[in-house]
């Protein structure tokens, strides 16, 4: 899991740049069309933390969160993953050697113990852990927004929204518990597609460990699961057209408008299933994306 900062241990800043932009490109009695877009660039730097929670290194790490002075309190801190051993098809995750000291024993500088800078791949996950876990850098999105389209013509409407977001990643914990090891603790629970690709002698090649009830760590929290958070996302459709007031005047209508709108029609992310709108940090399976609806009617005013 992601631990959040703690109250009254430092001091963090968000900033940021808003535009919105609204055009009108027609507008007559008859017709109207209206195009709006919006664009927000956030950022987020932690000023200064408690010095009793910074370590020799100048870092503060709550479980798979770093916060360091200067950087974005939004960055992970994570082993590294790499790849699937051809030969037996377990998961790999760098790691380096401890630096010893002329009398065989590991260095230690305030307090942290030291390690060498050139990596090595390994099966064993608690030996990446200790060795080589690194920040990722800030993985918040550079930018997030919305834009969209109305028109109005002879009694014809339509309107049409979107939102987006770009340049940051996430971690995908749901997409991380349903490529499971398929054991008993993971009875009832869903798997994803992606566990066809799964390595076996015939299909060595792959990104993706074997499967093995007995491999402790072969969906272990790495930097396997950090994905991109780009999406874009098809908000709202609704069409409609309202009958002339001539017509309607005669049985004493105000209004007659026969409609159709859609709700969270579309999503389109880097994996399948995957809905970045949860956060800025990770996915979470036990959280519903909205859900889509469809609805449709006449409206009278009289």
């Amino acid at each position: 899991g992601y631990s959040s900062m703690p109250m009254n241990v430092g001091s963090m800043r968000n900033s940021g740049f808003e535009i919105e932009l609204n055009y009108r490109p027609i507008s007559t009695p008859d017709v109207t069309w209206d195009i709006f877009a919006n664009l927000t660039l956030p950022s987020n730097k932690v000023i200064s933390l408690s010095e009793t929670l910074l370590d020799g290194e100048g870092k503060w790490v709550s479980g798979s969160r770093i916060y360091r002075e200067g950087e974005s309190m939004y960055q992970l801190y994570l082993v590294k993953y790499a790849g699937v051993d051809v030969e037996t098809g377990e998961a790999l995750y760098y790691y380096r050697e401890p630096k010893l000291d002329a009398e065989g024993n590991q260095e230690v500088v305030n307090g942290i113990a030291q390690y060498e800078d050139e990596e090595f791949t390994t099966t064993d996950w608690d030996e990446a852990y200790s060795s080589n876990r690194q920040g990722t850098g800030n993985i918040m999105p550079k930018g997030y927004g919305g834009f969209g389209t109305s028109i109005n013509a002879y009694g014809f409407d339509f309107a049409i929204n979107f939102s987006y977001q770009f340049g940051g990643r996430q971690y995908d914990s749901s997409y991380q518990s349903f490529m499971n090891g398929m054991n008993t603790s993971y009875i009832g629970m869903n798997a994803h597609v992606d566990i066809l690709n799964s390595w076996t002698p015939e299909n060595p090649n792959t990104d993706v460990p074997r499967l093995s009830t007995v491999d402790q760590y072969s969906n272990a929290t790495s930097d396997r699961f950090l994905i991109s958070s780009n999406y874009l996302a098809l908000n709202s459709i609704t069409v409609g057209y309202t009958l002339p007031a001539k017509w309607t005047a005669k049985a004493h209508i105000n209004n007659v408008r026969f409609y159709f709108s859609g709700e969270n029609i579309a999503l389109w992310s880097k994996r399948k299933g995957f809905d970045p709108r949860q956060g800025f940090v990770s996915s979470n399976n036990g959280t519903y994306s909205p859900i889509r609806c469809l609805s449709g009617g006449v409206r009278l005013s009289f």
